[in-house]
């Protein structure tokens, strides 16, 4: 019996170098990212941001169901909920900025100003972990920033609201990923997305009741499509990141940028300014060289080995 598309594709999948392989499902990833972004701005017309977060988290939770249900030995016993708890409450300022940023914000500006986490995880790293930054690491966090207020432009006439609505989710998002640091020794990948998602579901209900309004069948769909595009766009990019090294794949966060800068110019004529090309090149670029710098580093620490 001749082989099926799917196991050609799968076949020469596997002859690819890892790397390769992995620098393709970021590619992939990063495609989908941009297709939910378009997805959250079609909603925004139907529903309110705190109602589409809640709604995605139901149906994401939904779709994960198989996921969990495989794995509920493991659920059933947590060894680190105040984590869990942090790590929801943080989830939810990251959705509720990260989604308003979206609507709001030019596509290109946005995903710079989100790319400003992983600078943001490095201070916080040497603050609250006590973890050890070099001056490299130090100064593209400087250089980093810099391309932030370039983008703001506080001395050109004022800042954009939304914009530092987006730079705080990327806080929010960096506490989010101290607090995965914190305890990823203590539950497995599943359980820390099953009681996150739980946290955020409590804490947006309320809200979500409050400015609740009736949902259309146009409005479902499309929040259905961005969870399911959302949750699709994450197994990629884990995929990716468990196959390949970080410190070859961090480089193309440029593609990402490229990607959310041509559909927004596309779909919504959105032209960037040159500020916000310069700071986008800043914030990007020493982005992109923490975090090579932070996948050298643990490799460096996996190699020392616990001696």
């Amino acid at each position: 019996m001749p082989p099926t598309l799917l196991e050609r594709v799968g076949g020469a999948a596997r002859r690819l170098p890892r790397d390769l392989l992995a620098s393709l499902l970021v590619v992939l990833a990063y495609a989908t990212f941009t297709i939910m972004a378009v997805f959250v701005r079609n909603a925004a017309e139907h529903l309110p941001v705190i109602v589409i977060v809640f709604l995605r988290q139901v149906l994401t939770m939904l779709l994960m169901t198989p996921l969990f249900w495989m794995n509920r030995e493991q659920i059933r016993h947590p060894m680190g909920f105040r984590l869990h708890a942090l790590r929801g409450f943080t989830a939810v300022g990251s959705m509720l900025c990260g989604l308003t940023a979206l609507v709001y914000v030019p596509f290109a500006d946005v995903t710079a100003i989100q790319m400003t986490e992983a600078l943001f995880v490095t201070a916080l790293a040497a603050l609250l972990l006590r973890e050890t930054v070099g001056w490299r690491r130090w100064s593209a966090t400087a250089v980093g920033f810099l391309g932030v207020v370039v983008m703001l432009g506080p001395f050109s006439g004022g800042i954009e609201h939304y914009a530092l609505v987006a730079l705080l989710g990327a806080v929010f998002s960096a506490f989010a990923v101290i607090s995965l640091r914190l305890g990823s020794t203590l539950d497995s990948t599943v359980t820390v997305l099953f009681y996150q998602g739980l946290v955020v579901l409590a804490l947006t209900a309320p809200l979500a009741w409050w400015y609740w309004q009736p949902v259309t069948l146009a409005g479902l769909q499309v929040v259905f499509m961005m969870s399911l595009v959302m949750v699709v766009g994450q197994l990629l990019f884990t995929s990716a990141l468990r196959m390949g090294e970080a410190a070859a794949l961090a480089p193309l966060g440029y593609l990402r940028l490229l990607l959310m800068g041509v559909v927004g110019y596309w779909l919504y004529a959105e032209v960037p300014s040159l500020a916000t090309v310069l700071g986008a090149l800043l914030v990007v670029g020493s982005a992109s060289y923490t975090l090579h710098r932070n996948a050298k580093r643990q490799e460096a620490i996996r190699e020392e080995g616990p001696g």
